[in-house]
């Protein structure tokens, strides 16, 4: 999926779940910080080393949900907040890719990868992911769900 979409996702989800949209924007893009160009990477693929690698791990999210309760019930509320929102927008990402031939990694090694070959990335397939996200968004826009409000990092 590309960059738009990701962030698309990240707010219509934050949003359906009543949480500060802009770190979850963040979150949905943050997956991608592997896309380093021109990089001597040797032949195999590996976790650390290829594009949709470690960055797009599920225990990332895992480790970010603990982190974000962790925080907010031992330290600071809002933190954890913000941070239960980035791990929204960065699951988000994780989903959408996991719809796409190349999918994630789930094990410790690069392949095998969860992939259900729904959608190819900048295809037609990734125009109706988009427009269900628009329709979601103008829904939550229309009922009040999705405001100004929203764009807020503390209440």
């Amino acid at each position: 999926m590309t960059t738009g979409t990701h962030v698309l996702a990240g707010i219509v989800l934050a949003s359906y779940l009543k949480l500060p949209v802009l770190p979850a924007a963040v979150g949905s893009i943050v997956p991608d910080v592997d896309l380093g160009k021109g990089l001597p990477f040797p032949p195999k693929r590996t976790l650390f080393n290829s594009h949709r690698g470690i960055t797009h791990h599920p225990l990332i999210v895992i480790l970010l949900f603990i982190l974000s309760l962790t925080v907010k019930d031992f330290l600071n509320g809002e933190a954890g907040v913000l941070i239960l929102s980035f791990t929204v927008g960065y699951g988000s990402h994780l989903i959408l890719d996991a719809l796409t031939p190349l999918g994630i990694p789930y094990k410790h090694k690069y392949y095998p990868r969860l992939s259900l070959k729904l959608f190819k990335t900048g295809k037609l397939g990734e125009l109706f992911v988009i427009l269900l996200l628009l329709t979601a968004l103008i829904y939550q826009v229309k009922t009040g769900e999705l405001d100004y409000s929203s764009f807020k990092l503390w209440k």
